[in-house]
């Protein structure tokens, strides 16, 4: 008899996280379209690891990026390694975590950063303005941890901020489905993310100071 509580404890205690799959993103800039961002869903034995693909043409350049996102079983990002590609260089990134520290390796220095938590927060999450990985995982991370500020880990330019989130009160705009909530980011930017709260799939990410958004692909 002890066989079925242990295991109805367990789905209980489960963390959700979209399924394991590729999720397709089209970006636009300033409502003209720029390019293609992706993300592949994958488990693994401890965790969760998110690949992006991502490439775009902004004023003439062309841009690419590869970047893996590691979770573990609590949704808490232990690795990040991101692969870009400007016209004029090919520069890489690093993040390695624990709970309570993040070593970065970025562009700003060639040396590693040691960075830790900023006061009154429990968790790191790993963003790259401009990138999709970090802000996929959010609503799921939020969702898991239900805290109302993170610290926010730049791997580009090894810095840490406070990441707070704002009321919803942005207008559903036109396309996103109408079981959708918002997920509103106040700082250290601006940034809203509707997704599907059955999924946690986000459907529409934007970025209102840069008239950015990645809308997903069905």
């Amino acid at each position: 008899m002890l066989a079925p509580f242990v295991l109805a404890a367990a789905v209980a205690s489960a963390v959700a996280f979209p399924a394991a799959g590729t999720y397709s993103y089209a970006a636009s800039l300033n409502g003209e379209p720029v390019g293609n961002w992706s993300v592949s869903v994958k488990g693994l034995q401890s965790g969760t690891e998110v690949d992006e693909n991502s490439s775009a043409s902004l004023m003439g350049m062309q841009l690419a990026a590869q970047a893996a996102l590691v979770l573990s079983g609590d949704l808490s990002p232990t690795r990040y390694d991101g692969h870009y590609k400007t016209p004029n260089q090919s520069p890489n990134v690093s993040v390695s975590l624990t709970p309570s520290s993040a070593t970065v390796m970025g562009l700003m220095s060639a040396q590693p950063q040691q960075l830790a938590l900023a006061g009154g927060t429990r968790h790191f999450v790993v963003i790259e303005p401009g990138l999709l990985a970090g802000l996929f995982a959010l609503p799921a991370q939020l969702a898991s941890w239900k805290e109302a500020s993170l610290t926010w880990v730049t791997p580009t330019s090894a810095q840490a901020q406070v990441l707070t989130t704002g009321p919803p009160t942005a207008a559903r705009p036109a396309g996103v489905p109408g079981s959708d909530v918002l997920l509103s980011i106040a700082s250290p930017i601006a940034v809203g993310i509707w997704y599907d709260p059955a999924t946690l799939v986000p459907d529409r990410i934007s970025v209102p100071s840069q008239n950015a958004v990645l809308t997903r692909i069905r």
